[in-house]
């Protein structure tokens, strides 16, 4: 009975030994290295178990792993080291602005324009207008319908700049005019873009189109630009151009007979003071043509409640001709008078850096010549 423990005891005084000198064949002799550092990697491990809001809201845990590195060596750049967060922002980049060219969760890297159409105004009212394409005699009265609608423009100037675009139909001589029984249609165009602010410079430039269709079809193209200093006490001094870039040679039918003609706008330069207020703006402007005719004008937008306004202007071109010269065929003006809805109830009384800076163009804006 003795004899049992006794080789219990030899067994357990020899299997260790026995067991490590097996473990080192296995994994070959180890040296332990000389003069070597030690650096500290912190890795990043998502939980899967936390929620996605909060991977974004809180540190992630951590955990710290031990490296022998070696003089001159750097850590290896294994992928399970180096990670990045779906939403970590490798760049300034900030959720909401345009940032500088990082990458953040909701997709400032691959840029998806949102489009809202709160800034959409539709408009309808009465005008009346001649210029030479009335032929010195009846002038055209009418009415008038249409949309402009301005955004902030996606992926350029960081949200400094907006952009807008906007259609207006007339429809005027209704019975038709002394040289012709033809009711007169126009379509107007305009885009382009803008810059609103508080305080400081602020301006834009846009394309406006016109087809009149009357006794005659004329398509011309216009340059309409504006550029202002806005003062912190709501005042507002500036200037704004417009340069013809088209001309159109048609055949009028006047009384029946075949006319050649040429139409093109009228390029004009004036000086504007507008005062702005609570419950709108208004304007008045003075200046002159290329051909060396006057300009004079004015109008206003005042707002009525968050979703209506009333809004109105007169445009008037002073001939160089004098009456003895026929002055009077080459007189031209306009005179308009509406009400805006805004959908969005988003009106013209408020500060919004987004609404159209520009008015759709009209017989006041674009002013056509007949040569």
């Amino acid at each position: 009975m003795k004899t049992l423990p006794f080789a219990m005891t030899l067994i357990l005084a020899v299997l260790p030994p026995s067991l490590a000198v097996a473990q080192s064949s296995d994994r070959g002799t180890y040296t332990a290295p000389q003069r070597r550092r030690s650096t500290t990697i912190v890795v990043r491990e998502p939980t899967i178990e936390q929620p996605i809001s909060e991977l974004f809201l809180t540190d992630p845990p951590m955990k710290e792993e031990e490296i022998e590195l070696g003089p001159g060596e750097l850590a290896p750049q294994e992928p399970d080291l180096l990670e990045f967060w779906e939403g970590d922002l490798t760049a300034a980049c900030a959720c909401g602005s345009c940032g500088s060219g990082g990458v953040c969760r909701t997709g400032c890297l691959i840029p998806c324009p949102r489009i809202s159409f709160n800034n959409i105004e539709w408009t309808m009212g009465v005008n009346g207008f001649t210029g030479p394409g009335n032929r010195g005699q009846s002038g055209s009265f009418g009415f008038y319908e249409g949309a402009n609608w301005g955004a902030q423009l996606p992926c350029i100037g960081c949200g400094e700049l907006g952009a807008q675009l906007g259609v207006r139909f007339v429809q005027s001589n209704l019975s038709g005019a002394a040289f012709t029984t033809n009711q007169r249609d126009q379509f107007f165009a305009t885009g382009g873009i803008f810059r609103r602010v508080d305080w400081g410079l602020q301006g834009g430039v846009v394309v406006d189109y016109m087809h009149d269709n009357w006794y005659a079809e004329v398509d011309l193209v216009q340059l309409r630009g504006e550029l202002s200093w806005v003062y912190p006490n709501c005042h507002e001094i500036g200037s704004f151009f417009t340069a013809a870039t088209q001309t159109d040679q048609v055949v009028s039918i006047i009384n029946g007979a075949p006319v050649p003609e040429t139409f093109e706008g009228t390029d004009q330069y004036a000086f504007f003071y507008r005062r702005l207020n609570d419950l709108g703006n208004w304007r008045l402007f003075a200046g002159f043509t290329s051909e060396s005719d006057g300009l004079l004008g004015g109008d206003f937008q005042w707002a009525a409640n968050e979703c209506w306004a009333l809004e109105g202007g007169f445009s008037y071109l002073i001939p160089e001709e004098s009456t003895a010269a026929g002055g009077f065929v080459e007189e031209s003006w306009n005179v308009g008078l509406g009400l805006v809805w805004y959908p969005g109830s988003r009106c013209s009384s408020g500060q919004d850096y987004y609404r159209p800076l520009f008015n759709v163009a009209d017989n006041g804006s674009f002013f056509m010549d007949r040569r």
